[in-house]
């Protein structure tokens, strides 16, 4: 008996022994990232959780990607990991974030909204896969109030290599009544989309290593985007190079139904100038199937600008 109460005094005192000497190599770990990586801070942090498990606090965490236009900020950011599983991180966000993207203020509010980060076992520090999902989530800029009823993302590296594929899907999104009557002024869309969902493979020079510098990003292949919202179908295919500043070129082939409506909306949404979109009303009249009213369409992106032949037809995003 004696020698089985020694047992379990010792397994004690050297699991403690081992959390304590983890917990010390966190929080150095920790004060390294936030002194190498200006762009990341916070207000103070905290870390418990002994003995079972790893609980760390960030009181006014912020992130800002000022190359990209983005900035991201929330009251506090709660990160867990069992003391036995340190390589499976799980995040949970608060229950109201900010956002700033390009210039435009959104406030993100979701009642669960977490995360959870896998790195690699054999090789530290590398990404292995990741889950964001923010449930029934509502965006907010000035007067707009955009719902969903839930925005999973996922990120899951591939073959051991700096390949990695992205999964986004937003269900059950509703957009502000106010930007869908100046969209759609005579309400002939649904206030819901069907679907809006994307996957591609997004190609590193290198794999990902969260809290150090980001790799390059060499190429995206988008193996499938499918948006439905009522009578309107787009479904894209193709692959896009980034270049320094961020901006895209390569192409991007498109299947349209619906696409004189497709029109009107990015002329509402000022993504397409209407003397643009009467060029384009004419060409692609020809080209579309009348029954259906399918367009197949192969579209030339240089520098971000998406172009059939002679007439451009609207700017992606940079990078």
């Amino acid at each position: 008996m004696r020698l089985i109460l020694a047992t379990i005094v010792l397994a004690a005192i050297g699991y403690g022994t081992y959390w304590h000497i983890s917990a010390r190599g966190l929080e150095q770990e920790i004060a390294a990232t936030l002194d190498r990586n200006p762009d990341i801070s916070v207000a103070d942090y905290d870390l418990g959780g002994f003995p079972h498990r790893f609980d760390l606090t960030l009181d006014a965490p912020r992130l800002r990607l000022p190359e990209r236009g983005l900035e991201w900020h929330g009251p506090v950011l709660n990160i867990h990991a069992l003391s036995y599983q340190p390589h499976h991180v799980i995040a949970v966000f608060p229950p109201e974030q900010m956002l700033w993207l390009n210039g435009q203020e959104w406030t993100l509010r979701s009642p669960d909204a977490r995360a959870s980060v896998v790195m690699d076992r054999n090789r530290s520090g590398i990404l292995d896969r990741a889950n964001l999902v923010f449930d029934t989530p509502e965006f907010t800029r000035l007067s707009e109030l955009h719902k969903a009823d839930s925005l999973r993302a996922s990120v899951t590296r591939s073959n051991d290599t700096a390949d990695y594929d992205v999964a986004l899907e937003l269900s059950g999104y509703r957009p502000d009544e106010g930007v869908m009557s100046a969209l759609d002024p005579n309400r002939s869309l649904p206030p819901m989309l069907a679907r809006s969902r994307a996957l591609a493979t997004l190609r590193f020079d290198s794999p990902l290593q969260p809290g150090m510098a980001a790799p390059d990003l060499i190429d995206i292949t988008i193996t499938e985007m499918d948006i439905i919202w009522g009578d309107i179908a787009v479904q894209a295919s193709g692959r896009l190079q980034p270049d320094v500043a961020g901006t895209l070129s390569g192409q991007l082939d498109l299947r349209i139904t619906r696409w004189d409506q497709v029109l009107d909306l990015l002329v509402a949404a000022e993504v397409m100038a209407p003397d643009a979109a009467q060029m384009a009303q004419m060409l692609l009249t020809s080209l579309s199937d009348r029954d259906s009213g399918q367009l197949d369409l192969p579209l030339r992106v240089r520098q971000s600008v998406m172009s059939f032949g002679p007439v451009a037809l609207g700017m992606l995003p940079r990078l």
